[in-house]
């Protein structure tokens, strides 16, 4: 019997260029929780933002948010891994000495700090999500506990750069490619964030279901009983999966009626 549900955004949830759930999605979600299942969004995007578009469920869901480190419940922080200050002000500096196609993005608890070096990278950010933002030209400015460096690539990573740098970074941070623009750096995963998860609330694995398309999805998925991957998934993606999933509404449906 399935308890816990987990959901990648970006390329599994959330499809093309869609920046909320569904009105099909959030119905699901509702009937999932009025049956006692437990919904979680597990994304690399920032809490707020998590608790923003899934309003107005989103107070009874766990925002599994930066790619797992940080989970809450509920206002309450289940978990919470940051990055050492040092390092990471060092990694935002070398990714700022790059060329102009190569930006940075620094997440924290509760906001995101920007240094843009185009006002279309700036744009973009503004435009594409609803975030909480403050900008800097100087990482010393950035005060809060910072859990994620992600590099942006605005017209697609290139392989080069992204085997390069997370080459150099080996052994400090954890890389992952999050989408076809971002490279994150952690020292958490989502998959420690379904761990945390795991502890809190009881749940044994095979009372987990999980959904997921990229490489910063897999320790999740290998932590869950029920693992489903988008048919548009990698295929180093898909061998850490057991279902292949088209549309999420439909697998949520599927899940739902089997608890009739």
């Amino acid at each position: 019997m399935i308890k816990f549900i987990a959901t990648d955004l970006d390329g599994t949830l959330l499809r093309g260029s869609a920046q909320r759930p569904s009105p099909e999605a959030m119905e699901l979600i509702r009937a999932l929780r009025e049956k006692g299942v437990l919904f979680a969004a597990a994304s690399g995007r920032q809490c707020p933002n998590l608790h923003r578009i899934f309003w107005p469920l989103s107070p009874e869901m766990v925002l599994l948010a930066e790619n797992g480190s940080l989970v809450t419940y509920k206002g309450r922080t289940l978990f919470q891994r940051e990055l050492d200050r040092g390092p990471a002000l060092e990694l935002i500096r070398e990714i700022l000495a790059m060329g102009e196609d190569c930006e940075v993005l620094v997440s924290a608890p509760q906001t995101y700090w920007l240094l843009p070096k185009t006002t279309r990278y700036l744009d973009m950010v503004l435009n594409r999500w609803d975030m909480t933002i403050c900008a800097t030209r100087d990482p010393e400015d950035i005060c809060d506990p910072i859990l994620k460096i992600s590099l942006c690539m605005p017209d697609g990573l290139d392989p080069q750069v992204v085997q390069e740098l997370s080459a150099r970074w080996e052994g400090r941070f954890k890389t992952a490619v999050s989408g076809r623009e971002w490279l994150d750096f952690t020292t958490g995963h989502k998959g420690l964030g379904i761990q945390a998860i795991r502890e809190e609330f009881g749940f044994a694995p095979d009372e987990i279901a999980v959904f997921g398309d990229n490489y910063n999805d897999v320790e999740m998925l290998d932590e869950a009983g029920l693992a489903f991957v988008m048919d548009t998934a990698p295929d180093p993606v898909k061998a850490h999966g057991n279902r292949i999933c088209h549309r999420v509404e439909d697998s949520l449906g599927d899940l739902l009626r089997e608890m009739t």
